[in-house]
């Protein structure tokens, strides 16, 4: 079958022939419908993150078709069906796991699915059935797929780190792909939301997804001044957008920290100290967290931003992110049969 492998010190994928996977004991096997294309990608391709010394298929973001079931999985699974993965592949045994925070488990030797373990850049792929989810009717592969990660993680650093319900006031830095999903997620909260962007015509597409108000990103602080938010989330991570965040949050509030621009951000230790504000840091969501997103999903709350190409085009697909040519998410799709 066909998959899209990383390859140690090389920074672009290789194509290649491999077999196709077999369920084990515990595991079951999809079939690829739907992968997303992530930014986190560019990075390990660059070797900015450490991941893994070994080669693996990646892609992060899967929805697939069940068709293979382990001999020892238990539970209700159906073949045919549609599901999902969650890519953090928790062991659900940990101390972390056992605590709701199985994004962050501990488990020795632990891969996540698509940056480490193979993932979702094949049309077959075998994870775990502890980490799959059933998609609800309704919902398209391509979204169900960058859901996984790109309306997850947004959800996570807004409902459960950021603590939003409604009359919370929030401000979103960036809108890429899971800076638009952010603005749907706190609109479904209850927040009042101001978005900021480079591209004017990425603040057009937050207004029509539930922002309040929008201000581009040169003007930020002149726009705002005298403004202080409960929850600020930065999408982008670098310093042009970590800095204002720290002086835009009101004291006693959040800076959520999701994005991964710049590797090396400065912290403001007076900021931190007299006013007793939170930086956070963000990474992904959990098991149950997905479910909530999915449902969200199927009854029409967010909508998430998705434009689809080729799977065995994911190399010309990376570039195009990488010179930001993607303006809110991709997934890609397998030859029809």
């Amino acid at each position: 079958m066909f998959a899209a492998r990383f390859i140690p010190g090389q920074k672009t994928l290789s194509s290649q022939d491999v077999p196709r996977p077999q369920a084990g004991p515990r595991d079951v096997v999809l079939r690829i419908r739907a992968a997303g294309v992530c930014h986190s990608d560019l990075h390990v391709l660059e070797s900015d993150i450490p991941i893994s010394s070994h080669p693996f298929t990646m892609g992060h973001e899967a929805c697939g078709e069940l068709v293979e079931v382990g001999p020892e999985v238990t539970g209700d699974f159906t073949l045919g069906a549609l599901y999902v993965v969650h890519g953090p592949n928790p062991c659900g045994q940990c101390e972390l796991c056992t605590q709701g925070q199985d994004n962050l488990c501990g488990a020795p030797g632990r891969d996540l699915v698509g940056l480490g373990a193979d993932g979702a850049y094949a049309e077959y792929l075998k994870v775990p059935a502890r980490s799959v989810i059933a998609v609800p009717a309704g919902i398209a592969p391509e979204v169900a797929a960058i859901a996984t990660d790109a309306v997850l993680t947004p959800y996570h650093a807004l409902k459960t780190l950021g603590g939003v319900k409604p009359g919370t006031s929030v401000l979103v830095l960036g809108l890429g792909g899971l800076g638009l999903n952010g603005v749907q997620v706190a609109r479904a909260l209850g927040a009042r939301i101001v978005a900021s962007d480079l591209r004017a015509e990425n603040l057009a597409t937050a207004e029509r997804l539930g922002a309040h108000e929008t201000v581009l990103a040169p003007e930020l602080e002149q726009r705002l001044a005298g403004r202080a938010f409960d929850v600020v989330v930065d999408f982008v991570g670098a310093e042009g957008t970590f800095a204002p965040a720290q002086r835009l949050v009101r004291r006693g509030g959040t800076v959520v920290l999701v994005g991964l621009h710049t590797l090396q951000l400065g912290l403001s230790s007076v900021a931190l100290i007299n006013q007793q504000t939170r930086v956070q840091g963000a990474f992904w969501g959990t098991h149950q967290e997905l479910k909530e997103v999915l449902q969200l999903i199927a009854e029409g709350h967010l909508q998430p931003q998705v434009e689809t190409g080729r799977l065995r085009d994911v190399g010309h697909w990376l570039e195009k992110l990488k010179t930001g040519q993607v303006r809110s998410r991709v997934a890609l799709l397998p030859d029809a049969d």
